[in-house]
């Protein structure tokens, strides 16, 4: 019965121990902690609606944040509105920090974390974007590059160029200031922008000194030779090789040799062929490539300018040190390479081409001309074509763009990636990559039926096939501008490959849309120059077979889908 009441009593006891501790979480829960502050400022058991309130009402983010230039005796202000960068407190981490925070960490940590004081910085949000915008704004009016000082001769005489010191702001550092400004909510304080100083600029003693070696140096000359070939260098440039203090002036002599390298480097010259009479025959001859070792030169010109300073010779001379680059495809390895016999040809005529058209079918051909292809490499037509610009030559024509007909620059390749396309299907190589044109065109139709076409337009589509005979091909291209006829060849060793085409087929034929006018200011008032015929849309198929004795070595069908095509005019303007 004693021990009974004893254990009533020690529950009792502990309930009111319990409640006593317990009661204030209870009353409390869904609040804010016991002594809890946001910058120092009372949060203590507010419920999530009232941290709002309070928030809003402590602490508008409203004005601007103020910068000034650190680091410069003319000390500039910059700011920022806080509404440029959409800056506003981020009350669902507000609100998380101040209640759910402790709620979440169990049931102990949250009674200590409950009577424990806080004090918490503001959660903030912005546009990232736009305050990388402002600090770019700001940090723009204030950077400036460094400008070294350099010599230079007038009149005869030596003088020093005075250079600039540069500035550069640590981009980072000063982001992270602006965000702790608000995040602290010391709107009124000033973020000093840490600029940093580049540079070294020479004082009087130093500028009297270098011009005192240059004047020694001026009167002797640098030579530079290679191959056959050699070169002065302006006196003005060799006494900029003077360091401003101990040693030489890296920057200048690295960016001279730099310059001069990219001016004498050569590129290496491929052994390019030509197919006669059954054998092939040079062309042009190989020829190695060389480059400068630019950092072995700067070094030597650095070790050796103390020396051409202070010694009694009047002219240096310097023997490049070149890094020598073989071609792939030399001229005595010719009849190594496989090349004895045709494999392929395709021939297009386009005899009512114009002259502009006709140049850059011409100009296509001579580039896409003489290519070695090595055994199981992938050939890009365009690629091997090249930028198709004004500058690379090439002149303006009417092409099929975007389902229409406009003028632009390269009108006339498609005829160049048309015969290529049929040489390759007469050789009976790896075609990876085809496209057919949106429209008939009619030059492609002189000589052919409808579906042996190829499009190409840079970056694409492209035409591609894949060197699958075990040895280099050559492909060779002959334009005939007097009969308006572009022949492609493609030269190798047979592996007794065949090829059948058949089943062509055409069907889905369309009528043709009215025609199409275009006005031409280049031509003659009234003159009227027809460029497309009328040709009605149409679909063609064929199959393309290549075997090798009983193996099939590729089988495909070659689909074209033409939508009716119009006739086109171009005409000068009305007389």
């Amino acid at each position: 019965m004693r021990k009974r009441k004893t254990l009533v009593g020690l529950i009792i006891a502990v309930s009111i121990l319990g409640t006593i501790l317990f009661l204030p979480l209870a009353l409390a829960f869904g609040k804010s902690g016991w002594d809890t502050k946001v910058l120092g400022k009372d949060f203590s058991m507010l419920s999530k609606k009232e941290i709002l309130e309070r928030l809003d009402g402590d602490f508008p983010i409203l004005g601007t944040i103020k910068l000034n230039e650190k680091m410069t005796d003319n000390s500039r202000l910059f700011s920022i509105e806080l509404s440029s960068i959409s800056a506003e407190i981020d009350k669902e981490r507000m609100i998380s920090t101040l209640l759910y925070r402790r709620i979440n960490q169990g049931l102990f940590k949250y009674m200590g974390a409950f009577f424990q004081e806080r004090d918490f910085e503001l959660e903030i949000k912005l546009d990232d974007s736009k305050l990388d915008k402002e600090i770019d704004r700001i940090v723009s009016q204030i950077e400036k590059p460094f400008i070294p000082s350099e010599l230079l001769v007038e009149k005869g005489e030596i003088k020093v160029k005075d250079g600039q010191l540069g500035k550069r702001v640590d981009i980072n550092i000063l982001k992270e200031d602006i965000l702790k400004t608000i995040t602290g909510y010391n709107l009124d304080n000033r973020v000093e922008i840490p600029v940093e100083i580049i540079g070294f600029l020479p004082g009087a003693e130093i500028k009297t000194e270098v011009i005192e070696k240059a004047s020694r140096l001026i009167n002797k000359k640098v030579i530079l030779t290679w191959e056959e070939e050699k070169s002065v260098v302006e006196k003005a440039e060799i006494i900029n090789w003077i360091g401003f203090g101990d040693g030489c002036n890296l920057n200048k002599i690295s960016g001279f040799v730099e310059i001069f390298g990219n001016s004498i480097k050569r590129e290496p010259r491929e052994a390019v062929f030509k197919f006669e009479n059954g054998k092939v025959v040079e062309f042009e001859a190989s020829k190695e490539g060389f480059f400068i070792d630019e950092n072995k030169l700067t070094e030597t010109i650095c070790q050796g300018l103390v020396g051409w300073i202070d010694g009694e010779t009047k002219e240096v001379v310097l023997e490049l040190p070149l890094i020598r680059v073989e071609p792939k495809i030399k001229t005595e390895t010719v009849n190594d390479l496989g090349i004895k016999e045709l494999l392929g040809k395709g021939v297009s005529s386009f005899r009512h081409s114009s002259l502009i058209r006709n140049f850059n079918v011409e100009k296509g051909a001579s580039i896409v001309n003489r290519i070695l292809v090595a055994p199981n490499e992938t050939f890009s037509f365009l690629k091997a074509l090249g930028e198709v610009t004004l500058d690379n030559g090439y002149k303006k024509a009417y092409v099929i763009k975007k389902g229409k007909t406009e003028l632009d620059v390269g009108g006339g390749i498609c005829q160049v990636s048309t015969t290529f396309f049929r040489a390759l299907l007469d050789a009976g190589l790896d075609i990876t990559s085809r496209t057919a044109h949106a429209y008939r065109v009619s030059y492609y139709e002189e000589d052919s039926r409808p579906g042996f076409d190829a499009t190409v337009f840079i970056p694409s589509p492209d035409l591609k096939f894949i060197n699958d005979t075990g040895h280099h091909l050559l492909i060779q291209s002959i334009y005939d501008g007097k009969n308006k006829r572009l022949t492609y060849e493609i030269y190798g060793t047979s592996d007794g490959r065949k090829v059948e085409i058949s089943n062509y087929r055409q069907w889905d034929a369309q009528p043709a849309p009215p025609d199409v006018w275009i006005d031409d200011p280049t031509l003659e008032p009234g003159k009227v120059v027809k460029d497309e015929s009328k040709v009605p849309g149409l679909k063609a198929s064929f199959e393309w077979k290549v075997t090798k004795g009983e193996e099939v070595l590729h089988q495909k069908t070659f689909t074209s889908a033409y939508v009716p095509w119009a006739a086109v005019y171009r005409r000068g303007p009305a007389q």
